[in-house]
């Protein structure tokens, strides 16, 4: 009978996988200053058709952004009526966009709701076409125009950040992490205050970058998403997605 004889493996394929293992889940942290441009729509709108009694009535929504100033126009044409123009203003709300006039024209409050390419015009009523499907507009690009505004990010190296630029309502200071290969940079705002001396929930900026496959020191930004936490009705926080911009050309932020 032979003895049995205990396997023994090499001892490099130990230290190979290690290796592997370590290279791998490495990843390269950012560090120093990094700028480039970032382009937003500062006017944009919306085209679309209800159809009522038969009739079609077409629908054009215009919303803009200027500074502190978010103004909307409504303008609602119908074959055998004069067309309609309201003025008013519009907010982001939990979810979807809030229109409001003060015209003392009923509805005085519509709500612009994202649905895929499209977007879903309501009230709190309901506005639905004779079928009772929803009315839905569609961004007219060629109508609709884009700024580009600069964004800067200086990375620490514990985890800390500082963000300028669009989004961040001057320079504010934040923390990153990685996020699998995406890192994920986040900046909160400080509370406001309306008049009545309501405390108003901060705003959350979230970036999602990766490193770019063209320039390996270069940084892509790949979407921003806005949060806000919104009241329950027994006043505990909820968090929910605000606005979510992802990029058909992503901003690349070079470091300097």
């Amino acid at each position: 009978m032979i003895p049995s004889r205990p396997i023994m493996f090499p001892k490099f394929v130990p230290l190979l996988v290690l290796t592997l293992i370590f290279s791998s889940c490495g990843q390269q942290d950012p560090s120093g200053r990094y700028t480039g441009q970032m382009m937003d729509w500062v006017h944009e709108v919306f085209d679309g058709v209800l159809i009522a009694q038969g009739k079609e009535c077409e629908i054009s929504l215009e919303l803009s952004q200027a500074s502190q100033d978010m103004r909307a126009v409504l303008i609602f044409r119908h074959p055998d009526l004069q067309e309609t123009r309201r003025e008013g203003e519009w907010s982001i709300g939990d979810g979807e966009r809030v229109i409001n006039f003060n015209d003392d024209k009923t509805p005085d409050e519509y709500f612009l709701i994202k649905r895929g390419l499209r977007y879903a015009f309501q009230t709190r009523s309901g506005i639905s076409n004779d079928d009772g499907s929803p009315v839905l507009l569609v961004r007219n690009d060629g109508k609709s125009r884009k700024a580009s505004y600069p964004l800067e990010m200086l990375f620490g190296s514990k985890g800390g950040v500082h963000v300028s630029g669009v989004g961040s309502l001057g320079k504010r200071s934040g923390e990153w992490k990685w996020n699998g290969n995406r890192l994920v940079v986040q900046v909160k705002l400080p509370d406001g205050e309306n008049s009545a001396g309501d405390v108003i929930p901060a705003e959350t900026y979230k970036y999602f970058l990766q490193w770019s496959e063209n320039a390996s020191d270069e940084l892509e930004l790949e979407k921003l998403v806005v949060m806000r936490p919104f009241l329950k009705e027994d006043g505990s926080k909820r968090q929910s997605w605000m606005s979510s911009l992802i990029f058909s050309d992503n901003p690349i932020l070079k470091p300097n």
